[in-house]
């Protein structure tokens, strides 16, 4: 107990000392303020991935489709495979809801996918509150997932964890106070069960460490500077390659407002 309080002491007493460098542009809190009072309660992941690449986090490439020859087009311009997504704010999560469809092959396919994903939205959300089906390249790579929250006794943390569907099942994550410089943002990642997958295990490739730590940092900016907006943030799944870290999914959800 005393200590973890002399580290949070400790850590006090260092951010007191700043400013500390940033990672994220000048302007990032201005430009992702605008994009969140523009929002509802809970932000579609369009949304939710704007506001995020306002502080240089890097996302996915992808159309928004509002009918199944607009998705054509997209998948068409992209190359096939394809990931189909409903864009929906009242949809957070697309896959319990089964609106999301990956390794879409081919023109036939497309088309069968597009309705039934559009049926599937239909069931738990309102006409009105379908924007239509968000189409994404395929992307591989390691899957990781980065977020933060507003705990109402610590103020903001920045998690990263291992992501995907089973992040639930596996919870391995680590948690700090945030911001994070991407030096700390480092050695929360080295403290993961997972961090053999993400340094290269058997022979396989691991993932761009560096540019994984700024990914966090960001994220970590990101929550603490506009922890008077939000609640909670999650970027699942960040898929990480030897090449590149793409956030290909984003939830934020916003404060309630008395």
């Amino acid at each position: 107990c005393f200590a973890a309080v002399a580290a949070w002491h400790a850590r006090a007493e260092w951010r007191a000392t700043g400013p500390h460098e940033r990672v994220s542009a000048p302007g990032a809190s201005r430009a992702a303020r605008a994009l969140l009072s523009a929002a509802g309660a809970t932000l579609s992941g369009r949304e939710a991935k704007l506001a995020l690449a306002a502080y240089g986090v890097p996302v996915a490439e992808e159309r928004l489709a509002r009918s199944a020859e607009e998705a054509l087009a997209a998948a068409r311009a992209m190359g096939y495979p394809v990931a189909l997504k409903v864009e929906s704010p009242a949809i957070p999560h697309k896959t319990e809801a089964g609106v999301v469809r990956l390794g879409v092959a081919g023109e036939p396919a497309l088309r069968a996918e597009y309705a039934d994903v559009m049926e599937a939205a239909r069931r738990v959300a309102s006409e009105a509150a379908i924007r239509g089906v968000l189409v994404q390249p395929m992307i591989g790579g390691i899957e990781v997932i980065v977020g933060g929250r507003v705990d109402p006794s610590v103020g903001p943390l920045v998690v990263v964890g291992s992501g995907g569907v089973l992040v639930e099942l596996i919870r391995d994550s680590v948690t700090a106070l945030a911001p994070v410089s991407p030096d700390e943002a480092r050695t929360m990642i080295e403290r993961l069960k997972g961090f053999p997958l993400l340094k290269g295990f058997r022979g396989q490739p691991g993932a761009d460490l560096v540019a994984l730590a700024d990914t966090v940092a960001r994220v970590s900016e990101f929550v603490s500077d506009l922890s008077d907006e939000i609640e909670e943030v999650d970027v699942n799944p960040l898929r990480c390659t030897a090449d590149r870290i793409v956030a290909v999914d984003a939830l934020i959800t916003r404060k309630r407002r008395q």
